[in-house]
Order: structure tokens, then sequence, then C-alpha cells
């Protein structure tokens, strides 16, 4: 049976990362530590302290990179590193399109963890990168996430921004907090993009 449940746990996993999910229903689950500078309509000007994530790129389609992304970044927090130490799950799933590299998967390390500290990865397309403080815009919106929603949410964001004078830095990433059960009217979604 081992044959049939890899397939079938990598598709369950791929449909929990392509929802925007990385948690149990009801788990608690850490998250990035923001404070809220304004708010306007579904929109909101963020200061994130800094943050330390896993990622992994890969040059594809956006289902296939993503894909893969989430089931190595889970390995990654599994423990199955140069040191066996499990990290516990993070949200959001983030999602970048780094254009030549190709698509970033990211999740953020739990508070307290150091690009030198968190267990060195096996794979070594996973890189520990450190974020510092930053201002960010974000657009909040609930449904599927793809490469086209991801695209489209960008455009109102980028509009929204040009309206009041505010420039950026043009790294849109698409981050998803639902898991793949809950109902797309449910999902609660957000592209962010880091403010100039």
């Amino acid at each position: 049976m081992r044959w049939i449940w890899r397939p079938m746990a990598a598709l369950m996993l791929a449909a929990l990362v392509l929802a925007g999910g990385s948690g149990p229903a009801g788990a608690e689950v850490q998250r990035p530590e923001y404070t809220v500078v304004s708010a306007e309509d579904g929109f909101e000007i963020r200061d994130y302290a800094t943050m330390v994530v896993a990622q992994f790129t890969m040059r594809g389609t956006y289902r296939k990179s993503v894909t893969q992304g989430y089931l190595r970044l889970e390995r990654y927090f599994l423990g199955k590193n140069t040191v066996p130490e499990p990290i516990e799950m993070t949200i959001p799933t983030m999602v970048r399109n780094d254009l030549a590299d190709g698509w970033s998967t990211m999740f953020y390390l739990p508070k307290g963890y150091r690009p030198e500290s968190a267990p060195p990865p096996i794979d070594r397309r996973i890189r520990i990168i450190e974020i510092p403080p930053r201002r960010v815009a974000a657009i909040m919106f609930k449904g599927k996430l793809n490469e086209f929603v991801m695209r489209d949410q960008a455009e109102i964001l980028e509009a929204w921004l040009a309206a009041r004078g505010i420039a950026h830095r043009g790294d849109f990433t698409l981050a998803g907090y639902a898991a793949a059960w809950t109902p797309e009217k449910w999902r609660k979604n957000e592209v962010l993009v880091t403010l100039k």
C-alpha cells in the first residue's frame, strides 16, 4: 500500500498548498508579527518585524513548482535535515515569482530562529533567509489561488498604491492562510508587496 499512499499524500499536500493552507483545521499556528499602520476597504499598510524564512525556488509552472516547493519545505520542517530537528509549521504559505529563477515557495520560521541557528537543510535548493524589518502593502481577498489570481490582485494593489503616490519594490508575494477543505468563499488570502 505504500506505493499508493505516497501519491495520495502528495496529492493531498498539493491541494493544501494550492488552496493556501499549511496546518490542520483548528490548530493554532504561528504567523509573522506585524503592526497595521493604516487600513482601507481590504487594503492595509503594515510594518513587519524581522523574519526568517525557508525558501525553495524552482523553474516550471506555478502548480508544479509550488507543489514541489511545499513538499520539500514540509520535509525540512518535519526534521529531515543534517540536524534532525523538527520545526513547528507556520502560516501563511507564501509564493513569489522570481522571474528568471522561477517560483519561490516560502514558510516563515517560528520566532527565535535565526539563519545560523536553523537546522541546515539537506536539500541545497532550500535557503534560509533573514528578511529585515520592512513596510508592506497588502490586499486581502477570498477564493482560490493560482498565478492568474495573483497577477490580477497584484494589479489591483499596484493601482491602489499608484493612486496614493506610494512606491513599491515590485516583489509581489501571494500568501494563503486557509486549509484546502475550507470553502473558497471563506479562504483568506493576500498579495503583499514591499514599499520603498
